[in-house]
């Protein structure tokens, strides 16, 4: 009797086994994109940092050079402003630019404009006062400096330039005159910056500085949605003309934070538990009667298609599927049209790929499969931004194709092409026909590869494409690319489709 309980327990013994193995393999699959997915966010974030820095020093350094045409027409004149109001006009032309001052000894003497600007007429800048330590340091160390923001004497927020100017006497000797400076108006002199783009990609970014009058933290730029308290952030440190700046950037949301992860978490305790029950069936049917065969029969045939369910699950890419749910729960907040087109096209590739895995003879339509491609590669762009542009130069024809044959090139060429490339690329599919094929030609200028390379032997996508295509007579594939520069990969359909016997 002992034996018989312990028979009866197996079944649920292995259901519990099954179903725990089940859920610790989704928990490891997990932490591996989440992992990868921090990866990738720290990439995109040393990118964006980079560009928030490169811009704001181009928008600086354009302005700043106009303190160095101030210094020129002084050595040019002997020290002597009165005629620079011509020159100076042309310099002002930019609404961002507030003025342009000459200090003789670090005292202001010259202002242009001087109107809207006269209150800093006389204003000494080696006594205290909010921007004079910069400026105290040019005429120390002999460089231009950079200073502020801080609020002017003449109303308003501003940055300014202070560049000292040394001129010969007599002797031939280099002889301090005094400062040249430009006025910024801020926040204006950054409207353009791309850090008001950030939020759109996904992250948040601050830009600040110590404020040398005060020693307290100073925000010079952030975005419209800050970082979030306890988030952890990257620093870079950056140097805007012997200023020190730093820029911190931040995922908008922790990865324990962003609901994808815990959908996932919970999909995966869901299909633990039916995995469980699967196995537990299972061992129920082995050990129904030969008089049950009929159940048997119709459990099985039940099995099979959760198999071509999991067959078809395993050709959808999960980090594809986790970036395409993580990007509709950002889109629902930030552009819900966008969104509604994003579930449009993960609906429209999900049903293509169901459709596929039942399609008679392992044809179907080519304008069919195109659709999927488009959906896929309107997901991808959506997701990469200006990093991915996909061109179709695709006639509105149709025709019977092996399936699922240009659906992986297209992933391939976006995933290992131009994903990894920094700056991004093109892929462009093109459709050619001569009078006995069509040719179907996926060209991507991304990061390529070495076709003789052993280790492609090992892959999956791209030998399972030419499995399928080489099922038909005159149906074939040629792979052309070369590491740096790009992919090119042409499908040959014969125009009479035939599978071989």
């Amino acid at each position: 009797m002992e034996a018989a309980e312990k028979k009866q327990n197996r079944p649920m013994l292995a259901a519990v086994t099954a179903a725990v193995l089940c859920f610790v393999c989704f928990i490891l699959v997990m932490c591996v994109f989440t992992v990868q997915q921090n990866n990738e966010d720290r990439l995109q974030m040393e990118y964006i940092a980079r560009t928030v820095e490169s811009e704001t020093y181009e928008t600086l350094l354009t302005q700043m050079s106009k303190t160095r045409v101030s210094e020129a027409h002084l050595i040019e004149t002997d020290g002597s402003f009165e005629n620079f109001g011509p020159i100076a006009e042309r310099l002002l032309v930019e609404k961002a630019v507030r003025s342009l001052l000459f200090a003789p000894e670090g005292v202001v003497r010259g202002i242009f404009p001087m109107e809207g600007n006269e209150p800093v007429a006389g204003l000494d800048l080696n006594s205290d006062g909010m921007g004079n330590l910069e400026a105290q340091a040019a005429i120390e160390k002999g460089e231009l400096f950079l200073a502020g923001p801080f609020e002017l004497v003449e109303g308003g927020m501003g940055i300014c330039g202070r560049l000292p100017v040394y001129l010969e006497n007599d002797q031939g000797e280099r002889e301090y005159w005094g400062l040249v400076s430009i006025t910024l108006s801020y926040p204006v002199i950054f409207e353009n910056n791309p850090i008001h783009h950030v939020n759109e990609q996904g992250f948040a970014c601050r830009v600040w500085r110590i404020n040398p009058d005060d020693n307290q933290e100073q925000t010079i730029l952030e975005t419209e949605r800050p970082i979030g308290t306890h988030v952890p952030v990257q620093e870079y440190r950056i140097s805007m003309f012997n200023a020190e700046w730093v820029i911190w950037i931040a995922p908008l949301l922790a990865w324990y934070q962003r609901p994808s992860i815990w959908l996932i978490l919970l999909g995966s305790i869901a299909v633990s538990v039916l995995a469980g029950y699967g196995v537990f069936s299972a061992s129920r049917l082995r050990a129904m009667k030969a008089e049950e065969s009929r159940r048997r029969i119709r459990s099985l045939q039940q099995k099979l298609e959760w198999e071509k369910t999991n067959t078809l699950l395993s050709q959808i890419s999960s980090h594809f599927f986790y970036h395409t749910l993580n990007s509709l729960q950002a889109l629902i907040v930030l552009k819900p049209d966008a969104a509604y087109k994003m579930a449009g096209d993960f609906s429209r590739y999900l049903r293509f790929n169901v459709d596929a895995i039942t399609a008679a003879g392992g044809v179907v339509s080519f304008r069919e499969e195109l659709r999927s491609v488009r959906a896929y590669s309107e997901i991808n762009e959506e997701q990469l931004g200006e990093r991915l542009k996909v061109i179709f130069d695709v006639a509105d024809v149709d025709f019977q194709i092996p399936a699922l044959t240009i659906q992986p090139i297209v992933e391939n060429a976006i995933l290992h092409g131009i994903k990894p490339k920094v700056g991004g690329g093109t892929v462009t599919v093109r459709l050619t026909e001569d009078e006995t094929h069509w040719h179907v030609t996926v060209t991507d200028d991304g990061m390529g590869f070495d076709p003789t390379d052993q280790a492609l032997k090992k892959s999956v996508g791209l030998p399972n494409v030419r499995k399928r295509i080489d099922q038909f007579s005159g149906c074939g594939m040629q792979i052309e690319s070369a590491v740096g520069q790009g992919t090119r990969i042409s499908l040959h359909y014969n125009k009479i489709l035939q599978k071989y016997e």
